[in-house]
C-alpha cells in the first residue's frame, strides 16, 4: 500500500487495527496542540506500520512511530537523516513502550512531548560558509539534532538575503564566468613552466586574466544598474580590466647589438601596476561616498592605525631596499631601473590605498548590511596582500627551497588570486550595499540623516 498521507481516513482493514489506533491516537493529540505543531502534514507507512510526522522547525527532520508487532511494542524516535528507519545513539530521542496495554497512548503522549520541546536555531559564520544548527532543551541542557552548512550569501539575515538577491541577479553567470577564468589563468601560470612547453599556453593565460575581470565588470554593470556608486567602482573594474589587457601587447623587445627597448616600449611594463593602484583609488572613493560611523571613537583601538602605517612603510622600504641592491651587468639595461621603480610605487600606493580601505570600511559597518562589510573587509584585506612587496619578495626567497611545480604555485597565488578575489568582493559589496534608485532611495547629491547617523553625508556620489 505504501504510503498516504496522516490526513487521510484510516482504513482499519487495510492498515491493521493497531495501526489504525495509533492513526487515530496521534490526531487527536495535533488536534489540541497550538500550531506550529499541527502544521506539516504527516504520514502513515502503511508497509511499515509507521506514522511519519516532519517537525515543524527543524528542516528535514521527522519523527517516527512504528508498531513492532513481532515484539508486542511501539517505538518512538527522531529522524535526522535520510533513512527515517536509523535510530538515533542519543537515549532522549528515542523510546519504546509495550503494545499492551496502553502503548499506543504513551507513544502519543511521548510524540506530543517532543513537539512542545523548545528548538533554538543558531547560525555561526565562518568566512564564506555558515553553520546553521538546531538544538532541542533536554533536562536543562542542550542537545543538537541537526546540522548544516551554506554558503554565506544564503538563507541569512535580512542582508544576506539582499547579499544572495544580487549575488542571483539575470547577470549572475558573469560571476560564475569570472570565477572560472580566473582559476584557469591561474593553473596555466602555475603549470606552464614545469608541465607545458607550448609558447601561445601563456598568451592564453593573460587572456584569462582579462576575461576574469572583464566578466566581473560586466556583472556589476548589470548587479548595480540605477545605484549611485555605480559610475566610481565600475571605473576601477574598468582600470583593472585595462591593466590585464595590456599584458597582452607585446613585451619590450632588446635590439640585436644588446641596446635597451625605448622608452614607450618599457612604460609598457609598468603601465599595468599604475593602472591596479588607480583602480584600488576608485574603490576607495566609492566606499567613502557612505555614512559615516554616528558614535564619536573609532571602531578600533587607537594604535592600530599606528600599527597599519608602520606596516606600510616596512613594505615600502622593502621594495627601496631591493632596488638599491639591483646592479645593472650592463650600461643598456640601466635602462630596466626606471621602470622598476614605477613599479614599486605603484605596488606601494596600491598597497597604501588598500590598507586605508580597510579602515574605511571597518568604520562604515554601521551603515552597511553585515554580509556586505564583510564581504568589502575580505576583499580590501586580499588587495592588500596582493600588492604587498614584502609578501612578494618573501615568497620569492621561499620559492627555491620548495619543490619545483609547487613553488611555482605558491609564487603565483598571492598576486593572481588574491587579486582577483580582492576586487571581486569589494565589487559585490558594492553592488550588495548600495541601494537602488528605483526603490526609492535619496539622491546621491541629498544627505540623509536618520536617528541611527545623523551626521550622515552624501552617500554613493556619482
Amino acid at each position: 500500500m505504501g504510503m498516504r498521507w496522516f490526513e487521510d481516513p484510516a482504513e482499519g482493514e487495510r492498515l491493521g487495527d493497531p495501526l489504525a489506533q495509533l492513526a487515530v491516537a496521534v490526531s487527536r493529540m495535533l488536534d489540541g496542540l497550538p500550531p506550529p505543531a499541527s502544521a506539516p502534514p504527516g504520514r502513515v507507512d502503511a508497509a511499515a506500520s509507521a506514522v511519519l510526522l516532519p517537525h515543524p522547525l527543524v528542516p528535514g527532520c521527522r519523527l517516527v512511530i512504528q508498531l513492532a508487532e513481532w515484539s508486542s511494542s511501539v517505538a518512538c524516535w527522531w529522524s535526522v537523516g535520510s533513512d527515517w528507519q536509523a535510530h538515533p545513539g542519543t537515549p532522549e530521542l528515542f523510546a519504546e513502550f509495550p503494545l499492551r496495554p496502553d502503548g499506543v497512548d504513551r507513544a502519543a503522549a511521548w510524540l506530543e512531548r517532543e513537539l512542545r520541546r523548545p528548538v533554538a536555531a543558531r547560525t555561526r559564520s565562518y568566512g564564506p560558509m555558515r553553520r546553521r544548527q538546531w538544538t532541542l532543551t533536554i533536562d536543562g541542557g542542550e542537545l543538537v539534532v541537526r546540522q548544516d552548512w551554506v554558503p554565506a550569501w544564503r538563507d541569512g539575515d535580512e542582508g544576506g538575503a539582499a547579499l544572495a538577491g544580487t549575488l542571483a541577479g539575470p547577470g549572475s553567470w558573469l560571476l560564475g564566468v569570472a570565477v572560472v577564468a580566473a582559476l584557469a589563468r591561474w593553473l596555466l601560470a602555475a603549470l606552464t613552466p614545469q608541465l607545458l612547453s607550448a609558447s601561445w599556453l601563456h598568451r592564453a593565460a593573460q587572456v584569462l586574466d582579462t576575461a576574469a575581470f572583464a566578466a566581473v565588470a560586466g556583472w556589476f554593470a548589470v548587479a548595480a544598474a540605477g545605484r549611485p556608486a555605480r559610475v566610481r567602482v565600475l571605473a576601477g573594474l574598468v582600470l583593472a580590466t585595462l591593466g590585464a589587457a595590456l599584458a597582452l601587447l607585446p613585451e619590450p623587445i632588446w635590439a640585436p647589438d644588446g641596446s635597451a627597448p625605448l622608452a614607450p616600449e618599457l612604460l609598457l611594463s609598468a603601465i599595468p601596476t599604475l593602472l591596479g593602484a588607480a583602480a584600488v583609488a576608485c574603490y576607495l572613493a566609492a566606499f567613502l561616498g557612505l555614512p559615516g560611523r554616528a558614535e564619536s571613537g573609532p571602531p578600533w583601538p587607537r594604535i592600530l592605525p599606528a600599527l597599519a602605517g608602520l606596516a606600510w612603510g616596512i613594505d615600502s622600504a622593502v621594495g627601496l631596499w631591493w632596488l638599491a641592491r639591483y646592479e645593472p651587468a650592463t650600461p643598456d639595461e640601466a635602462a630596466l631601473l626606471w621602470p622598476a621603480v614605477l613599479l614599486s610605487a605603484g605596488r606601494v600606493a596600491a598597497t597604501g590605498l588598500a590598507v586605508v580601505l580597510v579602515f574605511v570600511l571597518a568604520d562604515r559597518r554601521p551603515a552597511m548590511t553585515w554580509p556586505a562589510a564583510r564581504a568589502g573587509l575580505a576583499g580590501a584585506i586580499l588587495l592588500a596582500l596582493a600588492w604587498s612587496l614584502t609578501l612578494q619578495l618573501g615568497i620569492g626567497w621561499l620559492v627555491p627551497l620548495l619543490p619545483q611545480a609547487l613553488g611555482s604555485v605558491v609564487l603565483s597565488a598571492p598576486v593572481l588570486l588574491a587579486g582577483f578575489a580582492g576586487t571581486a568582493l569589494v565589487a559585490v559589496a558594492a553592488a550588495a550595499q548600495a541601494p537602488s534608485r528605483a526603490e526609492g532611495s535619496p539622491s546621491a547629491n541629498v544627505a540623509t540623516a536618520s536617528p541611527r547617523n545623523p551626521r550622515a553625508r552624501p552617500s554613493w556620489g556619482e
